[in-house]
């Protein structure tokens, strides 16, 4: 308690002053005017301590309603800031527990990587960045694969063009073998009927 705030004041003077004066060795008679006075002044006194002793009283609960009042702040501001972290950290937790489509690609060796893809998806900067290197590692999977799938698709044109050409040649071999058969058919009915 500091210097400054209010004390409850010491009523024990009072109280033993107006003990003395009821008492029987009192050398005031208290049913004298004079004794009435000085027995009034103590009660007024003492009326006056009471006051002022209700007001400190007062005044302590007030400081202590409103330092109650600041710590439930504090408190439920660090209760807020729990719940927020424990929400936060289990956000966290279920974005490390995410299995993303991305985890099961197959992609090409570290090496592999190193050795094939653009200078420009294996700067200094993105080899350093664990991040960044596996998306330059993405997109040029990425671009591997519409370039294997482009190849795929010329050379199945191409299997299908020679297919159409050998399609066609044996359809004219066909043809050919018909013909020469009924040619050879047409040939021994003939050396029959000049025999």
């Amino acid at each position: 308690m500091t210097a400054l705030e209010p004390r409850i004041p010491d009523a024990e003077p009072t109280l033993n002053a107006l003990s003395a004066l009821v008492a029987p060795n009192c050398a005031i008679a208290l049913n004298s005017t004079e004794g009435q006075a000085y027995a009034d002044s103590l009660f007024a006194h003492l009326k006056s301590l009471h006051r002022e002793a209700h007001a400190t009283v007062r005044h302590h609960k007030q400081q202590t309603a409103s330092a109650r009042a600041l710590m439930d702040e504090s408190l439920l501001k660090l209760q807020n800031l729990r719940y927020e972290r424990r929400h936060l950290e289990k956000e966290i937790e279920n974005c490390r527990e995410y299995g993303s489509i991305y985890q099961d690609v197959t992609l090409h060796p570290l090496e592999e990587f190193m050795e094939l893809a653009p200078s420009d998806s294996k700067t200094e900067d993105t080899v350093k960045d664990e991040h960044q290197l596996f998306l330059a590692r993405l997109s040029f999977e990425l671009a591997e694969r519409k370039r294997l799938e482009e190849m795929k698709l010329q050379l199945q044109k191409e299997r299908d063009e020679l297919l159409a050409v050998g399609q066609a040649k044996g359809a004219k071999e066909e043809d050919w073998d018909k013909r020469t058969e009924t040619l050879a058919k047409q040939l021994v009915e003939l050396r029959r009927s000049l025999d």
